[in-house]
């Protein structure tokens, strides 16, 4: 699917919360190249406001800050929209306590960015029952 088809067609929308702003916009910049709508946020309270307020099909949370806000933010997103899949990018995955918890997903930050769009998909497609696409296509 050429870049313009992905444009035109929306995959879904994205709640993605991370502090490093620069890696925010990045990481915005490439899913929406792969068709999402991107909404960044860098602080607790708004976006837990975004996922209560907004139609969001799945939440991106980075671990890039203390790791009791982020959990406090996938706890509170989670209570009010325990339908929509959650994803936590964090460099060590395997000493999160309380992940699978929090997450639906738990991907590591040093992969790159076909396996964040890889998990979307299949967590979008789990939960509509549609069957997945690769992202090429």
């Amino acid at each position: 699917m050429s870049r313009s088809d992905t444009s035109e067609k929306k995959r879904g929308t994205i709640l993605h919360f991370g502090a490093d702003r620069v890696v925010l916009l990045l990481r915005a910049w490439n899913l929406n190249q792969m068709g999402y709508r991107v909404l960044n946020v860098s602080d607790a309270a708004e976006a837990v406001k975004l996922a209560t307020r907004r139609r969001v099909d799945a939440v991106v949370l980075d671990l890039d800050r203390n790791h009791a806000e982020v959990a406090l933010v996938a706890t509170a997103i989670k209570r009010c929209r325990s339908q929509v899949p959650t994803i936590l990018l964090a460099e060590e995955t395997a000493a999160l306590p309380r992940a699978h918890e929090l997450a639906d997903a738990l991907i590591p930050k040093r992969d790159d960015l076909g396996m964040l769009i890889t998990a979307l998909e299949n967590l979008l497609a789990t939960r509509t029952g549609r069957p997945s696409k690769g992202p090429e296509q």
